[in-house]
């Protein structure tokens, strides 16, 4: 078991701030080893490698491994906070959905290791995954709920549990990622091009906007 999270206002050490370019590095190189290896795994010399600095440049910056995975996570999780933020603004149900799968998907694309590393990070550790949950997740997932009760009380949408239809959205949207590796052996040869991730994109938005009502221009093809 990894030490908990820091908390706010903890005493850290000062440390010497790195350059943009080598913070970057070493925040990419931490998440391809922490999606690889998990938290336990991961290895200060292997991060470094990666990142093509020092070896005790990750962990002097960052203050420890702990430290740096909190990072990562928070970087990867505060993205996802702005997707959701900015599909919010669409004026329809349908919009909203397509704009944030579509959103979503295009970093994921980007950062295919974040899927990896979220799924991980339940398996190898329930009690830090409950930690995340309730710190980056549910802010977003209780915005997303209300917004959906105000659609289904105006009519916009079929009413349904919406922590259950954010579930689906999420399986929809990250399961596709983690089957990667697989996908090109069931006749998607090209899985990350434009042309699948768009079609699978707009299969999302078929099965969730159609079933769940969402009028709009991107209905499915029986409409």
């Amino acid at each position: 078991m990894r030490t908990p999270t820091p908390q706010h206002g903890s005493h850290r050490t000062k440390r010497r701030p790195v350059s943009a370019a080598a913070r970057e590095a070493i925040l990419k190189a931490a998440e391809e080893e922490f999606a690889e290896r998990g938290f336990g795994g991961a290895r200060a010399q292997s991060i470094a490698t990666r990142a093509g600095v020092n070896k005790a440049l990750p962990f002097y910056h960052f203050g420890s491994k702990a430290e740096l995975y909190d990072e990562v996570v928070k970087r990867a999780l505060g993205r996802l906070g702005e997707f959701m933020a900015d599909a919010l603004v669409a004026p329809t149900p349908r919009e909203r959905l397509s704009f944030f799968v579509s959103r979503l998907f295009a970093y994921l694309a980007d950062n295919p290791n974040w899927a990896r590393l979220i799924v991980r990070e339940v398996i190898d550790d329930q009690s830090r995954s409950r930690a995340i949950a309730s710190q980056y997740l549910k802010p977003l997932v209780d915005g997303g709920r209300q917004l959906m009760l105000s659609d289904m009380d105006a009519g916009r949408m079929r009413r349904v549990d919406p922590l259950q239809l954010i579930v689906s959205i999420t399986v929809e949207t990250f399961g596709y990622f983690l089957l990667l590796p697989a996908l090109q052996y069931i006749g998607i040869a090209h899985p990350l091009s434009p042309a699948s991730l768009a079609a699978r994109e707009r299969m999302i938005v078929y099965l969730l906007g159609d079933g769940l009502g969402m009028a709009g221009p991107e209905s499915g093809p029986h409409d």
